[in-house]
């Protein structure tokens, strides 16, 4: 039997007042056609129903969907009106893990045991209505086993689902975290934010995760200026440590929808312009220095009242953008969740964001003359300087030069938080939030952020996971790159709609990068019928995550970026992103930035591998040169990207390579062109295998055979990991001979 940690209510009982006999109005029971009344089942399509006896009682058995976009449902049509208040109660046998969802639906407030958590025992779930919401049917998705369900228009005997111990175990430590129903839009909702955490916690503690994120809304706390009122927030915390697990908050600021209501309307309101339309946006502009002041203050109050407590599992911080990422508006609301003009585009149109353009400049360039030059540009002072929208750029310098100073301006941002963080807890897991995927317009520079992160002992946590592995791979992976080179933490979150898919793809994601933290929203894991199956089997395996062992890297074009940003601008058909994911399905490998490169990174590498971009700074490739004289291999395609080239268009350095002046390196032209990426991609496997300098447990890996949906990396702690991402079972033959039967959207660890 399992055991059971029951809360406690303050009379000393689980369940809450009971009320007089209740008068049913309807009642269904398996196995009991005398006692359905009022209610009867509905054949539904895809749904498979089969009734069974478990322990002496009677239940249908739904069958789980196999589908990914649909839920196997129960469906009663009411053949009795339900005119006033009504209680649906729910009596279900409690096996296996999951939500159970209910149509017409209710608020958190007015749900109670709505989670299964595998207690083997019959256990009731009840959900209130107001007048006539029970009309013509009930649909209830996320349940296995159902013995009965009836409409009372009296309050039943209410109970809580129970707290057991979790059933799936970790023996490493780690920051297993998800966002459970609670989230609210006005601070009012407490009791709904609240009850939300009572429901579903149970369910997330069961399966084995540590922590629970909320936002922190700056306008929530300090609803006066210099007033600070953490009452909801205290709330919060303590129901999340009454469930025996520990918060792990955001914290907002500058974001529209986290503003409070005195500065909006104060002079201090100073949000971002968009340089395209001259339109402001709501998110504070981070050239504005009140920010600064309120920020800093913000996570200093924030660190007073619970950087002591141990319930506090550690912080992800919100600098700016639309939901707290380390990057420039792209598309999320406005104050108080309005509507409001936000699009991917370049936020600097305001007077202070081109007064600190200027400055820059002036750093940069001796004279306003230097700078003439190199802009093609008739300026007689910096003070003429305004910023432009990059392809009205007459020089490719120019260009260089405004993408350089947008991405440095937020990334000096983001570490600013990040010092006063640390500042503020210093013994706590802090996490940055890189979002996005790179294009300029976001503004989020990975390299830079993992080392600012890694000064402070922090960590990022990437915010863009899909339900596609290759995607993930390759958006994520010059951040994970640069975090394991500088020594950050590294964490995981997805961008929205998930499935088993994405819960094995994102795990494996983090398995396989040795990262310390991994989000999952409630959703991901709830809202289809296999992917809690799949946590509860595979997750465990994040015990044996580790760094991958890696000795290819592909070289990551910044600077082609900043002056062509198409090349990663559309994530899904950005030419870069294309090789890259061609070149995942053979390998394992990191990028490399420029940054990186300049910070000594090609040491670690055997091989660097040019994929797309075709222009980077002289100061890069003179370092990539020394790495090549010193012994290293460059693999590069030729069609149709031509040599790489410096910002001013010199090619010398790729003449003299391809000419064979390499020192102790090599060379290596593909002589085909780069479209498909497919054939240059197989060409770089069958180079790199054959490579004495490559250790030998990539040199076997590489020479296995699989299908190209199924994809491995090395691990540093002697591991193999293959995840199978296709529809069909795969078969992978080692070199070794053994064969491994990897199923669909499976991992394995060998």
């Amino acid at each position: 039997m399992f055991q059971s940690i029951w809360i406690r209510l303050a009379a000393g009982s689980l369940a809450l007042t009971v009320a007089a006999c209740a008068a049913e109005l309807a009642r269904w029971e398996a196995g009991q056609p005398s006692k359905q009344t009022g209610l009867s089942v509905v054949s539904n399509s895809g749904s498979v129903m089969r009734p069974e006896t478990v322990a002496g009682a009677a239940v249908v058995r739904l069958e789980p969907s196999k589908d990914y976009y649909s839920r196997a449902s129960y469906v009663f049509k009411v053949t009795r009106p339900v005119t006033g208040r009504a209680w649906l109660v729910i009596e279900f046998l409690d096996r296996g893990f999951g939500v159970i969802s209910v149509s017409p639906g209710a608020r958190e407030a007015r749900r109670w045991g709505t989670v299964r958590v595998n207690t083997g025992l019959m256990r009731r779930a009840t959900v209130q209505y107001d007048s006539a919401a029970v009309k013509d049917a009930i649909h209830i998705t996320g349940l296995d086993y159902l013995h009965a369900i009836w409409i009372t228009d009296q309050q039943p005997q209410l109970e809580y689902a129970p707290l057991v111990l979790p059933a799936v175990k970790f023996a490493v430590d780690g920051e297993r975290v998800v966002a459970a129903a609670g989230h609210v839009q006005d601070r009012s909702e407490i009791e709904e934010a609240l009850a939300g955490l009572r429901n579903e916690l149970p369910l997330f503690r069961a399966l084995g995760f540590n922590g629970v994120e909320s936002y922190v809304r700056w306008g929530w706390v300090e609803t006066r200026r210099g007033v600070y009122d953490w009452s909801f927030y205290d709330a919060i915390a303590n129901e999340i440590e009454k469930h025996g697990m520990r918060w792990f908050p955001m914290l907002l600021a500058g974001s529209g929808y986290a503003l409070p209501d005195w500065l909006y309307d104060s002079k201090d309101n100073f949000g971002f312009v968009c340089l395209e339309h001259g339109i402001t946006h709501d998110t504070q502009s981070i050239f504005q220095p009140f920010q600064t002041e309120y920020a800093s203050r913000f996570i200093r109050e924030f660190g007073a009242r619970y950087g002591n407590r141990k319930m506090l599992l550690g912080i992800r911080l919100g600098p700016s953008g639309d939901y707290g990422e380390a990057q420039y508006p792209a598309k999320g609301p406005g104050y108080r969740f309005r509507n409001h003009h936000t699009h991917i585009g370049y936020w600097a149109g305001d007077e202070l964001a081109q007064a600190a353009f200027r400055k820059y400049l002036a750093a940069q360039y001796k004279d306003i003359g230097e700078l003439n030059k190199a802009w093609g540009s008739p300026y007689s002072s910096f003070d003429q300087i305004r910023t432009f929208l990059p392809d009205t750029a007459k020089t490719r310098r120019q260009r260089v030069d405004f993408a350089t100073w947008y991405y440095g301006e937020m990334s000096a941002w983001c570490e600013k938080w990040a010092v006063w963080s640390r500042e503020a807890m210093p013994n706590k897991a802090i996490h940055q939030s890189s979002g996005g995927w790179g294009p300029v317009q976001i503004g989020t520079d990975y390299s830079y952020q993992a080392r600012s992160m890694a000064k402070v002992k922090g960590g990022i946590r990437l915010t863009n996971e899909s339900d596609n592995f290759p995607d993930n791979f390759t958006i994520t992976r010059m951040a994970s790159s640069a975090a394991r080179f500088y020594g950050a933490a590294l964490g995981y979150e997805p961008g929205g709609f998930g499935s088993k898919r994405g819960v094995v793809a994102r795990l494996y994601n983090a398995v396989t990068t040795g990262a310390v933290h991994l989000f999952y929203y409630g959703g991901n894991l709830t809202n289809n019928d296999q992917a809690i199956d799949a946590w509860a089997r595979l997750g465990p395996m994040l015990d044996q995550r580790a760094k991958p062992a890696i000795d290819v890297a592909t070289f990551y074009p910044d600077t082609a970026i900043k002056l062509d940003d198409e090349l990663v601008r559309y994530r899904w058909g950005s030419p870069y992103f294309t090789m890259a994911r061609a070149l995942r399905s053979e390998m394992d490998y990191d990028y490399a930035s420029e940054q990186m490169i300049a910070d000594g990174a090609l040491d670690r590498y055997k091989v660097l591998v040019f994929l797309w971009g075709n222009v980077t700074e002289k100061s890069v490739l003179d370092r990539i040169d020394k790495w090549l004289r010193a012994g290293g291999t460059i693999i590069y395609c030729y069609m149709p990207r031509g040599w790489t080239s410096t910002v001013e268009g010199d090619e010398s350095m790729m003449h003299r390579w391809a000419a064979g002046d390499t020192g102790k390196g090599k060379f290596i032209v593909y002589p085909g062109d780069a479209v498909p990426p497919e054939f240059y991609s197989a060409f770089v496997r069958d180079k790199v295998r054959t490579m004495p300098q490559v250790r030998a447990s990539i040199r076997s890996a590489l020479a296995m055979r699989k299908p190209a949906d199924v994809y491995w990396s090395v691990l540093e702690n002697g591991k193999l990991a293959l995840l199978n991402f296709s529809d069909d079972a795969a078969t992978v033959r080692l070199e070794s001979g053994k064969t491994t039967r990897v199923g669909p959207y499976e991992m394995v660890l060998e």
